[in-house]
């Protein structure tokens, strides 16, 4: 077992044609050739567009509540919620519980009128509302800025491009007096209610998103876009999904997700959006716009090229109501991933506040 050339299998093994310094960077191999971030914010960045994303966007952000509405985005972890087959469902088992307690456990001999439930989860960190991280995608052996795959292994997780880098919320900070403005994923968002400015509900079966319908998006909605702007893309397509799904429709279903083409990454560089979540699988359409384009071109474009996040299964059906009902389509956004040191990608319970 072995390959041949970039991941592709084969019975003998070839060595790269590339060289890793010694920090953990490729030399000699991809380079993006297009639009790219990397180095942009430093040859050792791992936060990507969220470096856009500073004080004044925060304050920005909170002159935004008005009403003091509360929209989680986050779908329920169960074994209900859209998930492709190969991601286990979430797995959710007590270790105490109250009928333990009432019929009498050895556990409470030391104090028997103390009593109390335990429970534990184990679930795919893409299997839900979520980020990905940049170490989530490779391409040609290369992960954002320039960061070589091998620094992710299965006993160590990712050494680089981790989850964790976007809660550097370190112990002692506050003791020490050091001021911590590098939290993620908090900050302006603007909707972008497809379905309602293209007249469809939802978009049909493989719509590819553009520049161009973005852009007229945000003007029928009157919604100014700003640099540092968390972009949420609703398309409606997840009001289709059925629990009750075979393996086989389910692949049905997503590979007729609505979603970003390569285009709307243009609209993203024009208009430094920090990251980009909507309501799909996977962000971008999965029908293939050029079959000669590398495969899921838009997830190589923004999480290897850009370090632009993207978040995926995000509820926006009721946020998307209420914006419609004001007209305010701009509102505070707290969505920091968990703090997973070593994790590609984090499952979360993002808030919207207008």
């Amino acid at each position: 077992m072995g390959r041949d050339d970039y991941a592709r299998y084969a019975t003998s093994w070839s060595a790269p044609d590339y060289s890793v310094d010694e920090d953990g960077k490729v030399v000699g191999g991809y380079e993006p050739e297009g639009p790219n971030n990397w180095g942009r914010w430093g040859d050792d960045d791992q936060r990507g567009t969220q470096n856009l994303i500073g004080p004044d966007q925060r304050v920005r952000a909170a002159s935004l509540v008005q009403s003091g509405k509360v929209f989680s985005l986050a779908l329920p972890i169960d074994a209900n919620g859209p998930r492709f087959h190969t991601r286990p469902a979430p797995l959710h088992w007590f270790m105490m519980a109250g009928s333990d307690q009432v019929v009498g456990s050895p556990y409470s001999a030391a104090d028997p009128d103390f009593q109390w439930n335990d429970d534990m989860f184990q679930m795919p960190l893409q299997g839900s509302t979520q980020w990905d991280g940049f170490a989530h995608v490779i391409y040609r052996d290369t992960m954002y800025n320039g960061y070589w795959a091998g620094n992710v292994t299965a006993f160590g997780g990712a050494s680089v491009l981790g989850i964790e880098n976007h809660r550097e919320s370190f112990v002692g900070r506050a003791v020490l007096g050091i001021e911590n403005h590098r939290e993620s994923f908090v900050g302006r968002a603007v909707l972008l209610d497809l379905p309602r400015s293209e007249g469809s509900d939802p978009l049909p079966p493989a719509t590819v998103i553009n520049s161009a319908m973005l852009d007229r998006c945000a003007e029928a909605q009157g919604a100014a876009v700003e640099p540092g702007d968390i972009a949420l893309i609703r398309t409606g397509y997840m009001a289709s999904w059925d629990p009750s799904f075979t393996p086989d429709q389910q692949e049905e279903y997503f590979g007729g997700s609505p979603g970003f083409g390569v285009d709307a990454l243009n609209w993203c560089d024009r208009n430094d959006i920090s990251a980009v979540a909507a309501d799909t699988i996977g962000v971008e359409v999965l029908v293939p716009e050029d079959p000669e384009d590398r495969k899921h071109p838009v997830h190589c474009g923004a999480l290897v090229d850009r370090g632009l996040p993207l978040g995926e299964f995000w509820v926006l059906d009721a946020l998307a109501a209420d914006c419609a009902a004001d007209g305010r389509y701009e509102f505070m956004l707290v969505a920091p991933p968990l703090n997973i040191p070593g994790a590609v990608g984090s499952p979360l319970n993002p808030i919207a506040i207008k």
